[in-house]
This record gives structure tokens, sequence and C-alpha cells, in this order.
């Protein structure tokens, strides 16, 4: 009789969001290369109802312009460490609880990260998705608010900041469908946090400096916020993550949890295990975040080619509206 499998193992997360490096590259980079067809596709349809001279330069631009897979995740991640503002912005209005706060902010970055699995940046900017599935996390992590209460905070610090647009409602919850639809409907998430705090409880029983070990799995925190914004989730248990981050705080703790291995885990077993966590320990400490420069000069080149068929200022969407009515958003998944 097969052994029975690992309670994760059952869940939709370790059954459809696991890739290798290899599959998950050859995803992203087929993903550009679809998301650059639509771009100059939907150039050669506007160049139908524009003066030919403005769409041969147009088309010339956006073909020296467009974006690499890579600078598409550059992009990402920069919107996806601005996550990190808003929870401290929700945080002081007191809309999130603060025992929330870890898993609205780590639930959001997986869902815009699943999400451009299926999606391009040409066709969804990162700052209109990043918003909606902040959103959509504070639903699914219990910690609904209105959305009249989501987006005045929001306002606020546009005002603040003499921001010549505001955010509207509808700009979060227009994206919502699609958003729900690329992640195929799997909205639950499992995060490292929990499985850190299995573990500093079982370390107590094999570690006797407890006031070290409570300094550690304090800094853990620190490891698995950071792994968030890599792609270790999609390769990794997250209590494999866990472990990974718990080590590198222990190290810098100068705190030796290698005895509770020993315990817990047989030689082989133990084996392969610090091959897994020497990878996760060097996923995180590798990570760098895009910096503002980065990412103003990605934007700009973004803005030269994104997908007109979705874009509400070309001239190609404005006619489709004119004769249809509004555009509803359709995924250009292959999810649904």
């Amino acid at each position: 009789m097969a052994d029975r499998p690992q309670l994760f193992e059952q869940t939709s997360q370790y059954q459809h969001w696991r890739f290798t490096r290899e599959s998950l590259a050859k995803l992203r980079a087929e993903n550009n290369r679809l998301g650059v067809d639509r771009v100059l596709s939907g150039l050669r349809q506007e160049a139908k109802v524009e003066d030919q001279e403005t769409s041969d330069t147009r088309i010339a631009e956006a073909t020296k312009n467009l974006l690499t897979p890579e600078e598409e995740l550059k992009l990402i991640d920069f919107y996806l460490q601005r996550i990190k503002i808003y929870v401290t912005i929700y945080r002081a209005s007191k809309l999130l609880k603060p025992d929330a706060l870890d898993n609205v902010k780590a639930t959001a970055i997986n869902f815009m990260k699943r999400f451009y699995l299926h999606n391009v940046v040409f066709d969804y900017q990162p700052k209109h998705i990043m918003l909606t599935c902040f959103y959509l996390a504070t639903k699914v992590e219990n910690a609904f608010m209105k959305i009249e209460d989501f987006i005045r905070p929001l306002a606020d610090a546009e005002a603040k900041r003499g921001s010549k647009t505001q955010t509207k409602s509808d700009d979060v919850l227009g994206l919502e469908f699609i958003v729900i639809q690329s992640l195929q409907f799997e909205l639950a998430v499992h995060h490292p946090y929990r499985a850190a705090y299995g573990f500093y409880l079982d370390m107590q029983t094999f570690i006797d400096e407890k006031d070290a070990l409570r300094e550690t799995y304090e800094r853990t925190a620190h490891y698995i916020d950071k792994s968030l914004y890599t792609d270790l989730v999609f390769h990794y248990q997250p209590s494999q993550i866990a472990l990974g981050a718990f080590k590198l705080a222990a190290k810098e703790k100068d705190l030796d949890i290698d005895l509770y291995l020993t315990q817990r885990f047989d030689a082989r077993s133990l084996e392969l295990l610090y091959s897994v966590l020497d990878e996760i320990q060097d996923g995180i400490t590798t990570f760098a975040a895009t910096s503002n420069d980065e990412a103003k000069a990605i934007d700009r080149k973004l803005i030269l080619c994104l997908n007109p068929e979705k874009n509400p200022n070309s001239t190609l969407y404005k006619r489709t509206v004119a004769v249809q009515g509004d555009v509803p958003y359709v995924s250009d998944s292959d999810s649904d």
C-alpha cells in the first residue's frame, strides 16, 4: 500500500503552483513571447484607425522598448516591495489587526506572483494589479474591509504626496475577477510563518538556551519576509522555507540548532534536508530588490509598449468602447 501523502501535498498550492527552475523560466519566457505578439498585433490593428505615419512611429518605438522576461520580473518585484508600504499604511489606520498583517502581506505577494505566471505587464500594469491582490488578500485572510475603507487611506496618502491621480474603488474592483480567474480560483495560500512557530515550540524540548532561541525565532520572521519576494515559494514547501529562515537567524544569533535537527531526522533524511536548506538560504541571502531607478527606467519603456487592446488611453481601446460599449477585462491565461 502506497504511503499516504503529507497534508501539504494534498493542497492546490503543492499540486498546481510548484515548478522546477527550468519549467518556471520556460513558462515566463513563453508568456513574455505571447505578450509581445499581442502588443504588436494590437498596434497593427490600431494602425488601421490612426494616421499611418503616427502608427509606424508607435510600432517602431514599441518594438525597440519591448520588455524582456527579466525586465518584467524586475518591475513586478518593485511593486511587490511596495506591498510592505501599504501594510504600514493600513496598520497605522488600524484597518488591519496586528495578527493579520503577515498573512495579508504574504498572501497579496503570492497572489501577484501567481497572477504574472499567466499574464504580462504589457496587458496589466503591476501598479494596478498590486492593489487588487492586496484587497483580495484581506478577504481571504479574514481581514475584510469595505472598499470605501480600503480606498480612503490610499487617497489620503496620494493627496499628501500631491499625486495628480487618485485611486478609485473601480480601479481595484474592476480587476478582481481577472485576478481570481488567473489564480485558477485557488485562493488558499500556505506561508512559512506557522511552520516557523511550530519549529520554535518543538525546539524548546532540545535547546536549553531559551532566550537565544526566542530571539532567533523573532529574527526568523525577517528572513521569511525576505523569502516572499523570491521564487522559493514555487520550489519548496512552507516548512522547508521556514527551517531555512530559522537556520539563517540561528547563524546570525550564534545558536546551534543542528542538535535539534539530528534528533528529529535520520542521517539520510538529514543529508537531503541540508541540501535543500542550503539552496533556500542561498535564495534568501542573494535576493536583491529592484531599485527605484531600475523600476523607473523599465516603467518608461513599458509605457511605449502597452497592449493597445487593454490600454484605456489607446485609440484602439477608445474606438472599441465607442462601438461595443465598455470592454470587460478578459484573461489571456490558459487556466480558464
